[in-house]
């Protein structure tokens, strides 16, 4: 079983699930146990809650963890719908048969991914150039946990706060999440066990995430 998931940030699902229920922050911060400041940084991106807190959160707005964490389309719980199950144009979205390729194990097999697919994933996407990895850096584990299959687009487009991508760092291909102020890239792994990256120039980007799939069986 495989199950979808568009990248979008963890702020604005907290965001749009606390405005569906017409809760301040303030409101929310006391059912989950933290200040107001701290739910307006983790709606505007500059924190991401800890274990503890997200699990309040769930509570609280009565929505599914993994919602909150990955955005699956369906996130809500109690019967309760914090995201449209079914977007408006969806079906007018063609289903792309987009070739999974070997994770790079030197920078330079970044430079146009000609190693054959190990196999091709059909999904329903918007990208203009996608290719998929099976995701192989520990450091964005918590956003893209063992089993995830990310799709990337190669059209890139100017850095979009908050969007994960892919790109040589130091003769290595790395995953991480791009903050504007100040530029950097930012782990989704382990608190404390991997850097953030403040690259002194931007480095090369090979694609952008746009699509993440997980398998829940072997």
């Amino acid at each position: 079983m495989f199950l979808g998931v568009q990248m979008t940030q963890i702020g604005q699902r907290i965001r749009e699930a606390r405005t569906n229920r017409r809760w301040s922050q303030a409101r929310l911060a006391k059912a989950a146990s933290v200040s107001q400041p701290t739910v307006a940084n983790w709606e505007n991106g500059s924190h991401s809650p800890r274990e503890a807190a997200l699990e309040r959160l769930t509570e609280a707005l009565e929505v599914q963890r993994i919602w909150l964490l990955e955005g699956f389309t369906n996130g809500a719980s109690n019967g309760a719908s914090a995201r449209p199950a079914r977007h408006d144009g969806y079906f007018d979205i063609p289903i792309m048969h987009v070739p999974v390729l070997p994770w790079p194990r030197e920078y330079n097999q970044g430079e146009d991914f000609t190693a054959q697919p190990v196999r091709h994933l059909a999904a329903s996407v918007l990208a203009q150039a996608p290719f998929a990895l099976d995701c192989n850096d520990r450091a964005v584990s918590r956003a893209f946990p063992a089993t995830t299959t990310i799709i990337f687009d190669r059209a890139v487009g100017p850095l979009i706060d908050g969007t994960f991508y892919l790109f040589e760092w130091q003769q290595q291909v790395l995953v991480r999440r791009w903050r504007d102020k100040p530029e950097r890239f930012e782990p989704a792994g382990d608190p404390g066990r991997f850097d953030t990256l403040f690259p002194a120039q931007r480095p090369r980007i090979l694609g952008r995430a746009v699509m993440a799939i997980r398998c829940l069986v072997d």
